[in-house]
């Protein structure tokens, strides 16, 4: 399997999660293409309004403009065949700013899935499947790119750093070393390679976020532009045909991490309100007082931002309600001490 069939097999996988689904969006063509529909179109306009002035000053056909039977039915009606040709190429139109409309709004892909999507198709030991046409360049800059993975460009802040700082963090500070000293025992079996015998070269990748698929470094006496070089696993195929794109990749699952994200945020909002009480409890000068309660209600604002995706107008609501929580705490105690 080759060129664009190993391509594919690599986005169609279920275990990348879409994250290869990269494609042009070719916005300009688009764009072009509209105005040239939006040209045809007032042509077309200008020509039935000429038809019709000349078909209103015709006894024949002056019930054209009032009787839509008599436009319709008559056999040498220039003026209404005019019409269907410009009620198709408004279909078309329409259809075409639906489309536009559509493809615009996919979000660009992730800087990482790119990066790897691009050392993917060069390295020969994975994809091998640099194209040679003219669609050769095709992924070498991310301006004009959309993906189609699900949920793409809509993390919160806080879950996107996560999504990028954890698989690094988990793979080079715990994976790493145990595939190291461990070897092939560490990797799953059914993330092995299954597909032909092994080249003698090595390869790499990164894919720092969501899914995060990650070099695994293997030897050592190989580097190919600075990074961390890979082996092929050295199980042979019984099926040519059985491609495994997770060979030399380790892959980490979006799910895990926005777990982790989905806890701390919990405990972030939990955390900020017991905290605030504690402090103010603690602090009996009333202006002090004051500073702590602007200062735990811009922290809380400031939380809600990062690790949240709630609309403006509900980050402006539950801050207001947290800073009311603290002034009638507030002011209770402060009547209790006198």
């Amino acid at each position: 399997m080759e060129g664009y069939s190993k391509l594919a097999s690599l986005m169609g996988d279920a275990r990348t999660d879409g994250h290869f689904l990269i494609f042009q969006k070719f916005e300009s063509i688009s764009a072009q293409n509209l105005l040239y529909l939006q040209a045809e179109i007032t042509n077309l306009k200008e020509s039935i309004d000429k038809i019709a002035q000349i078909d209103s000053e015709n006894p024949e056909r002056k019930d054209f403009a009032v009787d839509w039977e008599t436009l319709s039915s008559s056999a040498d009606s220039v003026q209404y065949e005019k019409w269907l040709e410009l009620r198709r190429k408004l279909k078309e139109y329409y259809k075409a700013i639906a489309h536009h409309r559509m493809i615009t709004g996919l979000p660009a892909p992730r800087k990482h899935d790119l990066d790897f999507l691009q050392k993917w198709l060069e390295r020969p030991s994975l994809g091998n499947s640099a194209f040679i046409g003219a669609d050769s360049d095709v992924y070498d800059k991310p301006a004009g790119l959309g993906t189609l993975a699900a949920g793409g460009g809509q993390d919160d802040a806080m879950t996107r750093l996560l999504l990028n700082v954890l698989p690094n963090f988990y793979h080079w500070g715990v994976v790493h070393p145990l595939h190291r000293i461990c070897g092939k025992w560490i990797k799953p079996e059914s993330h092995r390679k299954r597909g032909p015998s092994p080249q003698p070269e090595s390869t790499s990748g990164t894919e720092e976020n969501r899914k995060s698929c990650q070099d695994v470094s293997i030897t050592s006496n190989i580097s190919l532009n600075n990074s961390p070089t890979l082996r092929h696993s050295t199980e042979s195929a019984s099926d040519e045909s059985s491609f495994d794109v997770e060979a030399n990749i380790f892959l980490y699952r979006d799910t895990h991490f926005h777990r982790i994200a989905t806890i701390l945020g919990t405990l972030v909002s939990s955390l900020i309100p017991i905290a605030a009480i504690i402090v103010l409890s603690f602090v009996r000068d009333m202006t002090a007082r004051l500073g702590i309660v602007c200062a735990f209600t811009a922290i809380f604002s400031v939380c809600l931002s990062l690790v949240t995706e709630a609309r403006r107008v509900e980050n402006f609501a539950a801050t207001a309600a947290f800073a009311s929580v603290q002034v009638v705490f507030v002011g209770s105690t402060n009547m209790m001490m006198r």
